[in-house]
């Protein structure tokens, strides 16, 4: 499972958090109006994902009375009408009584169809986390390598096996291009929640303990990058083009009763927009703009396939804004400097 924040200054994690979903559960807050901005932007952010297995979720029911119950009801019918939440169900709970936690668990196991995992490809892992266990004070015989947390999107990893960790350790050379050097290591553990194992499959959450310099670990510094097989994963690249596709207005700005949000502007040449990718949030800066199409330069280096969904956002009123997404079109690679 993972927690994706609906507070507006942390869109961005949630944009990341939705990258390694198959379900999704979409939590609406009983004694508030329906929608709120942040709840559009989230409900836009699951259709872009493609996140076909929806369940919606009225919290603090014991907050509310039963006609203002009954009304939300109705509010949260009619502002999915039409999206891909349409046919979820609403399910009333009250997570303080645990009430109907047991309806949604039901749900969860007997009705969210499990999706089919590729074993036999090479493995992929999007890194959403990563870390230094190593307590302050430990001595040098006691020191572990770091570890890298996130979900298996295809692919068998083992105990042992080499790997490699992509963009890996960025760079600039002597006439100041961008360098990356992939990480090369090998598993010594795989973990998932306390229970360790001998090999992972793809779903859920894992964590893979390496022989990695715990240092290039520690507090997230993985994050945005991939980990697999060595020598198979995708190109490292920060140029590329984008089909994309723009809101017709901004969803997570506050407006008045029956006042329509602020018109999304196209994208503009030399502007910054916030860019997510797997994991990687980045800034990237519009090259050229045309007929649905921009190049974008990013601030960092990522390691994805061509046809690669991507979610856009732009700064207003000091908030980053979901403004759009796209999908990657090409890329020009990055040259590597492999380890020896």
């Amino acid at each position: 499972f993972v927690d994706c924040p609906g507070h507006d200054i942390l869109m961005a994690t949630m944009l990341n958090g939705a990258a390694v979903m198959d379900a999704a559960m979409l939590l609406v807050a009983s004694n508030e109006p329906c929608p709120q901005p942040q709840t559009k932007e989230h409900l836009a952010a699951v259709e872009n994902m493609k996140l076909n297995n929806l369940i919606i979720l009225q919290n603090k029911i014991d907050l509310a009375k039963r006609e203002q119950a009954a009304e939300q009801y109705n509010e949260i019918k009619s502002f999915i009408k039409g999206t891909i939440a349409a046919n979820a169900p609403v399910v009333p709970i009250s997570a303080q009584l645990k009430y109907n936690i047991d309806v949604v668990c039901d749900y969860i196991v007997n009705t969210i169809p499990v999706p089919r995992r590729d074993f036999s490809s090479d493995p992929h892992l999007i890194v959403i986390r990563s870390f230094d266990v190593n307590r302050p004070g430990s001595e040098p015989h006691e020191l572990r390598g770091g570890v890298a947390g996130g979900s298996l999107m295809k692919g068998v990893l083992r105990v042992g096996q080499e790997i490699e960790v992509r963009p890996g350790i960025v760079s600039r050379s002597a006439n100041n291009r961008i360098v990356c050097k992939p990480i090369r290591s090998r598993i010594i553990s795989l973990l998932a929640e306390q229970n360790e194992l001998q090999f992972a499959v793809p779903g859920g959450l894992i964590g893979v303990g390496t022989k990695i310099d715990p240092t290039l670990c520690r507090a997230d510094r993985l994050v945005g990058h991939v980990l697999g097989n060595v020598d198979s994963l995708p190109a490292v690249f920060i140029d590329f083009e984008i089909g994309f596709f723009l809101l017709t207005r901004l969803l997570g700005v506050q407006t008045h009763e029956k006042k329509k949000g602020t018109k999304v502007e196209t994208l503009s040449k030399g502007e910054t927009l916030l860019i997510n990718i797997g994991s990687l949030c980045s800034g990237g800066e519009v090259i050229t703009v045309e007929k649905g199409r921009a190049q974008i330069r990013l601030k960092q280096p990522v390691c994805v396939n061509v046809g690669e969904k991507i979610a856009l956002s732009r700064k207003v009123d000091m908030h980053w804004r979901l403004i759009g997404w796209g999908q990657i079109r090409s890329r020009i690679p990055l040259p590597l400097e492999m380890p020896q």
